[in-house]
């Protein structure tokens, strides 16, 4: 079999050398199901493999820089800039006395590395307004594969690897509960699919308000739906804070009357309707929905906020935290064991402490705000406008409902995060192009 692909192994390396693209195109497919894999091929490093991935990538690109094919002016912004210092950062607390070398580089991955090399990627690769379009194309579809698999478990069952997960590993604990099954596609588990879902739902309905020709925005309109409805099975409740969020977010970037107070008025009745009615509420993913807008009447949100009181009190003394890669091995003796993160921004908070927390949200804040000033004063086509205002909408809700669980550390969620926010860097030059080719 080996002998057999590696003709078609040697053509894929040779086109990926000639367009380095190709290998990162295929590492955002790859991001999208790896973690699925696992479940059907036991010990495969899904980690070690997106590191090959991003290893080949890096070294198609660095050669291609050579022969001046890949240009490196796209990737001089702030994020790059500010990616790279958290990624140094990130380094430099390998010196922390309370971690170890393999936790550290176990952890470092995930938390820093990923954060700076997708978003430097995608500005040196995808650095045209067409790429921006393909890879929403590409990442309708692997939405739309997502959510064939979840109805799949819904309507004909889990298969054998999946109900191995469930019954064997621990999963039914959290998956299969008295309101019902929690359904979790090939992802790691129920909330990293709601919460992607979610965020589909916010890009895709808002791409569709822009996209063109009219056969597109049906199917985006459709894959958000899908997407919707994704979200719903999943039962995931930090997943509302998505959509609310991200809707709210493009709202106000519209700067139209006509989509302004409509919509404020449907986010409003949407509230009203989960929060002080009982309609629907025989239904299992509506009344699991609701009780998204009652947690602080839900025991689970109350041990979480018990927990990170606990934290607190030891987090004082650690403003770097308590070394990258330990809040996942803590040891019975230690402070921080038996008190899970439950969350990424509690996570972040607990590995690289106050600093790196506060730095990490200002990552976010600078692309909030850098892409919110295009999108209001500078970018003049209304198309881009739109697809950068989705991008920004779903990032904002992602980020808002990773207070809720633990998602920018997995796959696929943080790559996807973090090519989005690349994409917001770079709406001004896709801007430009457009005027020139227009002007031309």
């Amino acid at each position: 079999m080996v002998l057999s692909f590696a003709p078609l192994t040697g053509y894929m390396l040779i086109r990926m050398i000639e367009r380095p693209l190709l290998s990162f195109l295929g590492l955002f497919v790859v991001n999208y199901f790896i973690m699925g894999l696992t479940r059907y091929i036991p010990g495969i490093p899904a980690g070690i493999v997106m590191d090959a991935f991003l290893l080949l990538t890096l070294m198609f690109v660095l050669f291609r820089t050579r022969d001046r094919t890949v240009g490196w002016s796209d990737s001089r912004n702030l994020l790059t800039l500010f990616s790279g210092i958290w990624l140094v950062y990130c380094i430099l607390l390998v010196f922390n006395p309370e971690t170890s070398l393999a936790n550290w580089a176990a952890g470092v991955r995930g938390l820093a590395l990923y954060l700076f090399l997708f978003p430097l990627f995608t500005s040196l690769l995808l650095n045209q307004y067409k790429f921006l379009k393909i890879f929403l194309f590409v990442w309708s579809l692997l939405t739309l594969f997502a959510v064939i698999k979840a109805l799949v478990q819904k309507f004909f069952g889990f298969d054998a690897a999946e109900l191995y997960w469930l019954n064997v590993t621990g999963g039914r604990s959290t998956h299969i509960i008295f309101s019902g099954a929690r359904y979790f596609s090939f992802f790691t588990d129920a909330a990293s699919f709601g919460c992607n879902m979610g965020m589909s739902l916010v890009v895709f309905s808002v791409t569709a308000f822009y996209i063109r020709p009219k056969s597109l925005q049906l199917y985006y309109i459709a894959i958000a739906l899908l997407a919707g409805y994704g979200m719903m099975i999943s039962g995931t409740r930090a997943a509302m804070a998505v959509p609310f969020v991200g809707f709210t977010f493009f709202i106000l970037l519209s700067k139209q009357w006509k989509i302004i107070i409509p919509g404020i008025i449907l986010i409003i009745m949407v509230f009203v309707f989960f929060k002080f009615t009982y309609i629907g509420h025989g239904n299992t993913e509506i009344r699991r929905m609701r009780s998204a807008f009652n947690v602080t009447q839900d025991a689970s949100f109350k041990l979480r906020n018990t927990n990170q009181d606990k934290m607190r009190v030891f987090m004082q003394e650690h403003p770097f935290g308590i070394g990258i890669g330990e809040a996942k091995r803590t040891e019975p003796g230690d402070y921080m064991y038996q008190l899970p993160t439950d969350s990424s921004l509690v996570y972040i908070w607990v590995e690289t402490g106050i600093v790196g927390l506060v730095f990490f949200i200002f990552i976010f804040l600078v692309t909030f705000v850098k892409g919110s000033y295009d999108i209001l004063f500078k970018i003049q086509n209304r198309q881009l406008r739109g697809l950068i205002s989705a991008l920004l909408a779903g990032t904002a809700g992602l980020l808002v409902s990773a207070y809720g669980n633990e998602i920018l550390q997995q796959f696929p969620n943080g790559p996807i995060v973090y090519m989005c926010m690349a994409f917001i860097f770079l709406g001004r030059k896709f801007d430009k192009a457009i005027s020139d080719e227009e002007t031309t």
